[in-house]
């Protein structure tokens, strides 16, 4: 058996109540569709063909063809009820452990994957696995059903003509068994065209801003044209092979066997009585076996799409996990003192980014870190949040290594205020609070600390006013300066300025060093500057260059030794003269 349908079929059986219900809904529905046929059947020969309009078996026969209808009309409604509702209980549980895998991956198994996939993989990709219990399982076993039903009625009628029909069947087969070669690697490049699609959609979308920048929208739109018409011709292979072995040769082989059939009765009835009602019944259940069986491998095009989809989202399941700790014996310390030693760290094998970095950052300081673009500034500070692991060196928080430390307790002792900080679709204290308890005072205090005092008093709702998506309804700087108060509420062991001035303008700058000097003394700070002035005062002051330390000192010592620090406020200090400058 297919692995990921045994996974699944395993998955389905701890729902056993929904599973009885669909089959015992599902065989009588069957029974109901395989005796109307022979219902009628009996009212041809016994009474039609006699002459006889009416009589009071008339009347049972056909009240009972009505009752089966019926009853196979209701008993199939509940079929799709109950085998949807199974369906949707696995989908639910596998999309649920699909996102969660996705939550623990590393953050550098996302710098690597595709976004667009990715999405692709939580939501269209478990909706195809929805399809294979609602449209293969049911469908398979209840047509199944049916023509073995067919099959039994056929030979309860005449075993001559039903020897005849069931030729049929290995016919049918052997061009299902052709359809399945045929269309499973186009099935599988489907999903791939169409996961490029999507990526490419996604990518397009979140990059707007540039793309309208630079002028590049034709070109993107080329672009996805392109994958498009990639995705329109692999369709349309798939139209062709559905169109030739799905319907064309399908009724070619029902029709050869009709054919067959009708010569076989006639040959019979040249001997005897013509059973116009045997012929009748003949007739209508070899449709019922053509069309079951058409549907069967019309249904392999999506059960090939499931167990391609499937096979995606289980190989995100089964990534192996990060290793987190979430239990250790190492004593519930203040995480204040930071100690890297000969630190090494690449993204990719033969790239270094961070070599030999040696850092100390005593309890309760501030240490400002500079240098020009691709230093290794951003870098370290990942590694100190632990999104990566250094390839060799020790990095120490509190005086214990970092990758022993408990995730929550990492979690909640140390944060990062980043250049571009995320704000979610929701309210002010949402965004705030992320999830936590927290008293309304608290929340304004924090905002007032951040200087988002005037706008709380602006916003209708106050702390409950949505901010929409990315906190559209903000200002850059306020946007920033919201970030920096979730640092302020939660007064962190050790917090991480990345950049955090580098876009905003100089009111908001002012606010960032007023929070930062109501931080300072309490949590250990790191701010990576762009902006040297919101580090002047720092106690010590780190110049990275190729990914090691060139520099280290204050302010003064650092200007005195008229190094790379030097030079670096010196062209600051020029470009803000020329900027002065009037027009």
């Amino acid at each position: 058996m297919n692995p990921v349908l045994a996974r699944l079929l395993r998955r389905s059986l701890s729902r056993r109540r929904l599973w009885v219900l669909g089959m015992l809904a599902l065989l009588g529905a069957t029974a109901a569709e395989v005796a109307g046929p022979y219902l009628i059947k009996h009212y041809v020969d016994e009474y039609l063909t006699a002459g006889v309009h009416w009589a009071p078996g008339v009347g049972m026969l056909l009240t009972g063809y009505l009752l089966a209808l019926g009853l196979g009309a209701l008993l199939r409604y509940r079929e799709g009820v109950v085998f949807n509702l199974l369906a949707l209980k696995v989908v639910e549980g596998v999309r649920v452990e699909a996102f969660g895998a996705l939550m623990r991956q590393p953050v550098a198994f996302f710098d690597r994957s595709s976004t667009g996939h990715l999405v692709a993989r939580v939501t269209q990709d478990t909706e195809a696995i929805k399809e294979l219990f609602v449209h293969v399982l049911s469908t398979v076993i209840s047509n199944g059903l049916l023509v073995l039903g067919v099959l039994v009625m056929m030979a309860w009628l005449d075993l001559r003509l039903m020897a005849v029909a069931s030729l049929l069947v290995p016919l049918v087969f052997a061009a299902m068994w052709t359809y399945q070669k045929l269309a499973a690697p186009v099935v599988t490049g489907l999903r791939q065209r169409l996961a490029e699609l999507n990526g490419q959609i996604h990518e397009s979308l979140e990059g707007m801003t540039v793309i309208q920048q630079s002028g590049r929208t034709s070109d993107f739109i080329r672009r996805f044209a392109e994958l498009n018409e990639r995705y329109y011709r692999t369709r349309m292979k798939n139209v062709r092979i559905d169109a030739l072995l799905l319907r064309a040769l399908m009724d070619l082989i029902s029709a050869l066997i009709l054919v067959g059939v009708l010569a076989t009765f006639g040959w019979q009835s040249l001997g005897g009585v013509v059973e116009v009602g045997v012929l009748y019944a003949f007739i209508n259940y070899l449709g019922r076996v053509v069309e079951p069986l058409i549907e069967i491998t019309q249904r392999l095009n999506v059960f090939q799409q499931a167990m391609v989809a499937g096979g995606r989202v289980f190989e995100l399941i089964d990534r192996p996990r990060e290793r987190r700790p979430s239990d250790t014996d190492l004593p519930d310390v203040p995480l204040h003192e930071v100690r890297m030693e000969n630190v090494r760290f690449g993204y990719q094998s033969g790239e270094p980014v961070l070599q030999g970095v040696d850092l100390h950052c005593p309890p309760g300081s501030m240490t400002g870190i500079v240098g020009r673009t691709g230093s290794g500034k951003s870098t370290l500070a990942q590694l100190l949040m632990r999104f990566y692991l250094p390839d060799s060196g020790v990095i120490c928080l509190g005086g214990q290594p970092l990758a022993d430390i408990p995730e929550a307790r990492l979690r909640r002792r140390v944060m990062m205020v980043e250049q571009e900080p995320f704000l979610f679709n929701a309210s002010l204290r949402e965004n705030l609070s992320l999830g936590d308890d927290w008293p309304g005072p608290a929340l304004v205090l924090a905002c007032e600390q951040a200087g988002l005092g005037s706008l709380l008093n602006r916003l209708p709702r106050g702390l409950d006013t949505e901010i929409g998506a990315r906190g559209h309804a903000l200002s850059n700087g306020e946007r920033h300066l919201l970030a920096l108060a979730r640092a302020l509420l939660r007064r962190p062991d050790l917090l991480i300025l990345d950049e955090a001035t580098a876009t905003v303008d100089s009111a908001t700058e002012a606010a960032v060093q007023r929070a930062i000097e109501a931080l300072r003394g309490e949590s250990t700070l790191i701010i990576i500057a762009h902006r040297l002035s919101t580090i002047r005062a720092a106690d010590q002051i780190v110049v990275m260059h190729h990914g090691r330390i060139a520099e280290r000192g204050t302010h003064d010592v650092l200007l005195r030794q008229g190094g790379l620090y030097a030079r670096l406020e010196q062209l600051q200090r020029l470009s803000q003269d020329a900027s002065a400058l009037p027009d």
